[in-house]
């Protein structure tokens, strides 16, 4: 193939990823996992509609399974490491440890409910095309060359986003949040109003049983 034909192809392959593919929503269940095919595929998570994460595989049936457990699948940590690193009880996760068992929780109701899979069917030129759109994407939880691995945070770093990062929470904060929450804001909002990140926000409101308590 020449150079002009080999990026026809890619840019083919780009579209119907990005563009055709139907978004699944995740079940972490061995049943979701055995329902895709045992072929060779580019793969990409979306977090809340955002591409966050983009790989290849040899099979995507076996890739998919690997979600179901932290040491096996590099979003999961990632996922982890961004979300729930300021909570008391986080130790970073890796290839040969998961995360603590209240955080592993935490991190399968965010995959469930926040994230989706799409994938395409790719024998040939799927490396070039992950390559190709992590250049172009940049998703935040593949980090090129590096599987696995992601950026520590000091303190300070964390608290030039989120202000509140690994502040304990006041029990003038809990009134708060619990007000907030009843009056229905978004996580967004709460973020906004907390200064502390998606992870802090959810696991304080089920810390503070906020959804068992007023149904919701």
């Amino acid at each position: 193939m020449t150079k002009t034909e080999i990026e026809e192809y890619l840019l083919k392959l780009e579209h119907k990823l990005l563009i055709e593919s139907e978004r699944h929503a995740i079940e972490l269940t061995r049943k979701w996992a055995n329902s895709f095919p045992s072929e060779s595929a580019v793969y990409l998570f979306r977090e809340d509609g955002e591409i966050c994460y983009i790989g290849e595989t040899g099979s995507l049936k076996g890739r998919m399974a690997d979600i179901l457990n932290t040491k096996n699948q590099t979003v999961r940590r990632n996922l982890g490491n961004s979300h729930f690193s300021e909570l008391p009880n986080y130790e970073k996760a890796s290839a040969r440890k998961s995360f603590t068992d209240d955080i592993e929780l935490l991190l399968n109701d965010l995959i469930i409910n926040h994230l989706t899979m799409s994938y395409i069917l790719v024998d040939l030129g799927r490396k070039e095309l992950e390559e190709r759109l992590f250049d172009k994407l940049k998703p935040k939880y593949s980090i090129k060359g590096k599987r696995g691995e992601t950026k520590a945070y000091s303190k300070s770093e964390k608290q030039r986003k989120y202000k509140n990062a690994y502040e304990r929470w006041a029990k003038e904060d809990d009134e708060q949040l619990e007000l907030y929450f009843c009056e229905g804001k978004s996580i967004s909002e709460l973020i906004e109003i907390f200064g502390r990140n998606n992870g802090a926000i959810n696991s304080r409101i089920e810390k503070l049983g906020l959804k068992e308590k007023y149904n919701m």
